[in-house]
């Protein structure tokens, strides 16, 4: 799939329909680290009902994201105002198959038009999971995944289910709880790969789906060559690993010569930088709020060890 990363996993946050005020965040704290994680770069889904966040905090994110959006602003109107050209679709894309199957064809989400909901929604596989991987040195995909190299690099997709849609349109207030979700795991997703590895998201593009509960259940994230990485069970972890076992096969074949150049290019101050950004956002507990219980239905808590395993090598960070 692909070797952006790994295993993947969102908030309730009321603010007050007639406020229209800013509010600065304060500096080094967790939502300043939101913001900076999120930048400019490209970023990379989850479940449970979340925990409200005062109103105050709210507004914080919101103007730590440069988001003056307007009270009752859509979600829809609220994300392409912060990431334009990203795709929003409205059905239910909660099936397993997004996380579990290699011809998933997840590059028609990066698609506006009823494309993706027709053929998405109630997508069914047909014979064996196709192969996904290297033999030999030779890159082997379906393709599902090959459609991938099409995606514009950095390209950014939100499916939201149905009765999420119709309750946003009724309470302005869960509009913005719902956007902070996606936007923070926007975020911390592009944390967490430039702190395994600086560099690795650049031309990296990201999809995320709101369940019926309000809460992230699936997600993923392509290189602009090809590849893809979801969020989900054991399987994804595993799959992460031989991924990361057969990195050189998969970067010369998988990544963009330019791409990897720059990846490549990346040097330690970068990293740490990102590690730095990464460890704020962890230290501070506000994920777990924000995030719930479970993320693409792995428990929160595993989530985050994993992601300290993997950048500093300990689940106790």
């Amino acid at each position: 799939m692909n070797n952006i990363i790994w295993p993947s996993y969102r908030a309730s946050v009321p603010a007050g329909r007639n406020q229209a005020r800013q509010a600065a965040p304060q500096a080094g704290g967790f939502l300043d680290a939101v913001a900076r994680a999120g930048g400019n770069g490209a970023g990379t889904c989850t479940g449970g009902l979340t925990a409200a966040l005062p109103a105050s905090q709210m507004l914080e994110l919101r103007a730590a994201q440069g988001t003056e959006a307007a009270e009752g602003s859509s979600l829809e109107t609220m994300l392409k105002n912060k990431y334009p050209g990203l795709h929003y679709h409205v059905f239910d894309a909660s099936s397993g198959y997004w996380r579990t199957r290699n011809d998933y064809p997840h590059h028609l989400l990066y698609q506006d038009g009823d494309e993706a909901q027709k053929t998405l929604e109630n997508w069914k596989p047909t014979g064996a999971n196709p192969f996904y991987g290297s033999v030999d040195g030779k890159f082997i995909a379906p393709k599902e995944i090959h459609a991938l190299g099409n995606v514009p690099p950095g390209s950014k997709a939100v499916v939201i289910h149905p009765k999420v849609q119709e309750r946003m349109e009724q309470d302005p207030d869960y509009a913005q709880e719902i956007m902070a979700k996606i936007d923070t795991w926007f975020a911390f997703d592009v944390a967490r790969n430039e702190a395994i590895r600086a560099g690795s998201t650049l031309g990296m593009s990201q999809a995320v789906a709101i369940g019926e509960d309000g809460n992230i259940c699936n997600a993923c994230a392509s290189s602009s060559g090809g590849s893809i990485t979801t969020s989900g069970d054991d399987e994804m972890v595993r799959a992460y690993r031989l991924r990361m076992a057969k990195r050189a096969d998969f970067m010369r074949w998988v990544v963009q010569q330019q791409i990897e150049k720059k990846a490549q290019a990346s040097n330690q101050a970068a990293a740490a930088a990102a590690k730095s950004r990464l460890a704020e956002m962890m230290s501070s507990g506000r994920l777990q709020e924000v995030f719930g219980e479970k993320i693409a239905g792995v428990p929160t808590e595993e989530v985050l060890a994993i992601t300290r395993s993997q950048v500093w090598g300990t689940a106790n960070r």
